[in-house]
């Protein structure tokens, strides 16, 4: 056997154990990951991802073996610090830290065995798994309804300049078709606002990017600067390329609902503009990264260099770092499995008829298939109630029996303003319980055409009452760490503004606090 194949071999060996050491410690992380990549089509380019990085890692293995240099101490300590992020996400039922705790690993374990100038030459390959790892959905509302409302601004925009008279509410169109009496609504729900296709063409972009260098920069990312730049710039585009073209996919949309009615909207069409618009989408992408290598033409000689001393994989001791990961893989996958607290309740369809003064009207309002699916809720309720001088209130009342899937509350703020709503005057209000405490909530003003109401909503659950979401998502790791417990519900009450503003909040306040006191056999504390 050659002298190269003998050093080959432990090296090779090396790669396994550690290979296979990581996949053990983070097998729930990546089984979850993904599914989520199978299923949700924000993120579907993930299945894709794996693939790529390793084929630029592949590429540049030569460029990674000569700049060898183990920092052991400083590797160590970087996959320490990931499988305590592990460990807390865990046990804090947060996928997004468990998700990200794996990239740090990944960090941790190139600079343990090649050190930190080999990690900023593979940054390329941390930056697309990075970009494959679902957000958080409390950010990714965020993100995903000021799209959809510039997307429904510009498609309203595009569908008047072709004549057709239209009527924006949020993200929410009304045509009336040629002929018709009848209006037909568009609704730019996130596949048309651009964010499913904003994650892939971002991705796109640095894959672009990359593959177009100038030939190795062999700096930061293996990329020149006038390349990084470049990659830099197209990410940013991505952004604006996504909304218009989406825009104008739903400019479109709406001029042939206009001439041919809801069989625009439906079907093979729509399926195929979705494509359509992707493709063009690329193709301006492909067009623009064009331009920016004319007019960015810097060279290779614009990049930091690197010249370390050359060391062999073995110079770093696996041994330690291989127990590590064993014995915490152990412990995660142990965590993981921990079944949650078992927590007797009573379901919401059984909540009291009457509430103080307020009586119930009619039978419970249900959601449709898609909402519910949505909302992703255990158990939920939704009923009117009422005055005996006439005065309607609306309750809602969502609750979730684990938030460790990833199933989680739906604010108001993010889900009303779609649906045509503008909230005004957000006020901190205190309800009063029936045992002369208070607690928080939010009270808000929203119009809606000629609807104008009152709306208080909190978050309730495991005896806490918060009017923060973030606040409550910080307990929620908290209580799933202690108390083995995730559950809880969102609460709204809303009722009419009529001719007394005050009146209607007062009226607000007095329904919210009669249904906080009987919510706890319904949302256990």
């Amino acid at each position: 056997m050659s002298e190269s194949k003998r050093r080959s071999n432990p090296a090779i060996l090396t790669s396994v154990v550690v290979v296979a050491s990581v996949a053990f410690l983070y097998a729930t992380v990546l089984a979850k990951l993904g599914r989520d990549w199978w299923t949700d089509e924000n993120y579907s380019h993930g299945l894709l991802v794996p693939f790529v990085i390793g084929f630029v890692i592949w590429q540049m293995k030569d460029a990674i073996v000569s700049r060898v240099d183990p920092a052991k101490w400083l590797g160590g300590a970087t996959v320490i610090a990931a499988l305590l992020m592990l460990i807390a996400g865990t046990l804090g039922a947060e996928l997004f830290m468990q998700r990200i705790s794996l990239v740090v690993m990944l960090a941790g374990v190139v600079i343990y065995f090649l050190g930190r100038k080999v990690l900023m030459l593979v940054a390329v390959p941390f930056a697309l798994l990075l970009l494959a790892i679902p957000i958080p959905q409390i950010v990714f509302n965020r993100i995903a309804f000021p799209l959809q409302i510039w997307a429904s601004q510009m498609a309203v925009w595009g569908i008047r300049l072709f004549e057709v008279p239209t009527l924006r509410k949020g993200n929410v169109i009304d045509i009336l078709p040629k002929g018709s009496t009848q209006t037909i609504s568009l609704e730019v729900v996130e596949a048309c606002s651009g964010i499913r296709s904003l994650m892939t063409l971002v991705t796109l972009s640095l894959i672009l990017a990359y593959f177009t260098r100038r030939g190795d920069g062999g700096g930061f990312a293996n990329l020149s600067r006038s390349d990084l730049s470049r990659a830099i710039i197209l990410m940013i585009a991505a952004v604006p390329i996504a909304v218009l073209t989406n825009a104008a996919r739903v400019t479109g949309t709406g001029v042939m609902t206009y001439h041919w009615g809801k069989q625009a909207t439906d079907g093979a069409w729509h399926d195929a503009s979705g494509w359509v618009v992707y493709v063009v989408a690329l193709t301006i992408l492909i067009g623009l990264n064009a331009l920016l290598k004319r007019f960015l033409n810097g060279s290779s000689s614009g990049t930091v260099s690197f010249d370390p001393p050359v060391a062999s994989l073995r110079s770093a001791s696996v041994i330690p770092l291989i127990a590590v990961l064993i014995v915490g893989g152990i412990a995660v996958n142990w965590f993981a499995n921990r079944a949650e607290a078992s927590i007797e309740r009573k379901q919401l369809t059984n909540l009291p008829e009457k509430l103080g003064e307020w009586r119930q009207r009619g039978n419970e309002f249900k959601f449709n298939i898609e909402i519910e699916g949505l909302l992703k809720v255990s158990d939920y309720t939704m009923r009117e109630y009422t005055l005996e001088d006439g005065r309607v209130g609306n309750i809602y009342v969502g609750y979730y029996e684990s938030q460790r899937g990833g199933a989680t509350y739906h604010s108001p703020q993010n889900c009303l303003p779609g649906a045509g709503w503008v909230m005004k005057d957000p006020q901190f209000v205190e309800i009063p319980r029936g045992d002369g405490t208070t607690f928080t909530a939010n009270r808000y003003v929203i119009e809606n055409g000629i609807y104008n109401e009152v709306m208080i909503y909190w978050y309730q659950g495991r005896g806490r009452t918060e009017a923060s979401e973030y606040r409550d998502k910080v307990h929620t790791v908290l209580d799933s760490v202690t108390r083995r417990r995730s559950d809880g519900s969102m609460v709204r009450v809303m009722t009419s503004v009529g001719q007394d503003e005050a009146a209607a909040i007062k009226a607000a306040t007095d329904l919210a606090a009669k249904l906080a006191d009987v919510l706890p056999p319904y949302v256990p504390e």
